[in-house]
């Protein structure tokens, strides 16, 4: 008998072989990574931008609100002085007003010790005019 021939195998399809696929992953992977580091250099470039604006600002407002409080205190201590000044003026017056008043109440104790030191004259008239009196009282009665 003839033996049958031989079985072979279908040729297989040609396949990339399995290391040159896991190549292809990690150049992908590579170039997914690389991208996302780009778009993270640009987000944190912005960031940064953004940060020296917000700072060159508020080092603006800083100043400005240093210089408007520099204006503001020369304006108190101006007017602080002023008023020392005035306070100053108004304690003389006082003083002098007091030193017045001293002199003019001294004058007036002294007035008021002399007149009581010295003897109270009578009023002629006022004898006259109560023994004055006293007849007509006593006419009448008679």
């Amino acid at each position: 008998m003839a033996e049958p021939p031989p079985l072979t195998a279908p040729a297989p399809a040609p396949e990339t072989p399995p290391r040159l696929a896991g190549f292809e992953q990690l150049d992908a992977r590579i170039k997914e990574l690389t991208s996302s580091q780009g778009e993270l250099l640009d987000r944190i470039q912005k960031l940064k931008l953004e940060v020296q604006n917000w700072r060159s600002n508020l080092e603006t407002q800083v100043k400005t609100s240093q210089n408007e409080l520099l204006e503001l205190k020369k304006g108190l201590n101006s007017e602080v002085e002023l008023l020392k000044s005035e306070m100053k003026e108004i304690r003389s017056a006082i003083q002098e007003e007091k030193g017045t008043l001293q002199t003019q109440f001294a004058d007036i104790e002294k007035s008021n010790e002399d007149t009581n030191q010295a003897p109270q004259p009578r009023e002629p008239a006022q004898e006259f005019d109560t023994d004055a009196h006293m007849e007509k009282q006593t006419a009448m009665e008679a």
